[in-house]
């Protein structure tokens, strides 16, 4: 039976990958249209290329689910259409023996979401954006580890640590004359654009204009120019771009402040639920197997199953966002999808195949 198990989990798999690279290469055909219109002299085609491959692995990433419920639909669906789904049920497969073989297909899945949305996509979303900056090299220049260099006017900004809400970190400032000359040095430890200003903390001015160096100290100092806003919003770290950890360090830093912080836990607990959503809908396109699904056509199971990703894409995007605007709870916002998605495939196989079967499964 082992040979019987990895057969139809390799079927299952063919089908998910093969659906996975259809929607990779529709989602990045889009995304390089959308980069194209903003092809420059700063910015030519090849930047654009590989600003789209780039991002790649966050496609990969959000598309994952939906291409395990339009994947493995398809592929027991194929099995079926075969008889070799018949068969191997004539020769004792049962139904708790297929929703077996296909969970245990999914926890493959989710570890490999789990890896691609942890390590690879969020490094792969941060490279994308320094593609972008280069673009913007007249004015601003990463340089890893060494933060962030900006040209405004005659000064110059360099930033150690760059977060969304237009906070920064360990800033320095240096202001000089048109004879390329340093007139003033301001060094601030953080600071955060609010009503209009750019408001610093602990900050340290030193002024070269005099013969006598002037140095002051300030606890809170306010700059209504600083930094361009419009360029600011290509150097911020997204949510989706941030690891667990980051994640979880910028929600403590937000929460310390007594700033907002929902959206970023939304986005930390949904590093869980998505992986654990590819699980959910091996559950949901088990039931699929039955007798009186398994007479429709093929084209009726793929139209089914495009329709059925596109419908929970849609459902999942609403409800996350929706959770952030009524104020529910981060953690609840971030698996009530997969709560519901879990009561609809039990209330399907409920309806399939009686709550004898689920007691037998729950039992063991």
């Amino acid at each position: 039976m082992k040979i019987l198990d990895r057969y139809i989990a390799k079927q299952v798999l063919v089908s998910i990958f093969s659906v996975l690279g259809i929607l990779i290469i529709v989602v990045g055909l889009l995304d390089l249209v959308d980069e194209i219109k903003k092809i420059s002299d700063d910015y030519p085609i090849s930047l654009a290329f590989l600003y789209v491959i780039l991002n790649t692995p966050q496609n990969i990433y959000e598309i994952l689910p939906i291409a395990t419920l339009m994947g493995s639909l398809i592929g027991l669906s194929k099995l079926s259409s075969t008889s070799e789904l018949n068969a191997a049920k004539s020769s004792g497969l049962s139904f708790l023996k297929i929703t077996s073989i296909t969970l245990k297909t999914g926890l493959l899945i989710v570890v490999i979401t789990f890896l691609i949305g942890e390590f690879i996509a969020p490094k792969g979303q941060q490279l994308a954006n320094n593609i972008k900056n280069l673009s913007e090299s007249t004015r601003l220049s990463m340089k890893n580890t060494d933060g962030i260099w900006i040209k405004s006017n005659s000064s110059f900004i360099h930033i150690a640590k760059v977060y969304p809400n237009k906070i920064v970190q360990e800033v320095s400032l240096y202001r000089f004359n048109n004879k390329q000359q340093l007139m003033e040095s301001i060094y601030a430890e953080e600071g955060y654009y609010a009503n209009g200003m750019w408001k610093m903390k602990n900050v340290t001015s030193t002024s070269f204009m005099k013969k006598d160096i002037e140095i002051e100290t300030e606890a809170e100092a306010t700059f209504q120019e600083f930094i361009d806003l419009d360029l600011f919003d290509i150097m911020i770290i997204k949510p989706n771009q941030m690891t667990l950890f980051q994640l979880k360090t910028y929600i403590n830093y937000l929460k310390n402040n007594l700033m907002e912080s929902k959206s970023y836990e939304l986005a930390f607990w949904s590093k869980f639920s998505i992986p654990l959503s590819c699980l959910v809908m091996f559950l949901l396109t088990t039931p699929f197997v039955h007798s009186n699904i398994r007479s429709a056509s093929f084209g009726k199971r793929i139209f089914v199953g495009i329709l059925l990703g596109v419908t929970l894409f849609l459902f999942n995007q609403t409800l996350n966002k929706l959770s952030v605007i009524i104020d529910i709870n981060p953690i609840v916002g971030s698996f009530l999808p997969l709560i519901i998605l879990i009561i609809l495939s039990l209330a399907i196989i409920k309806k399939l195949y009686g709550f004898k079967i689920l007691l037998k499964r729950f039992s063991k």
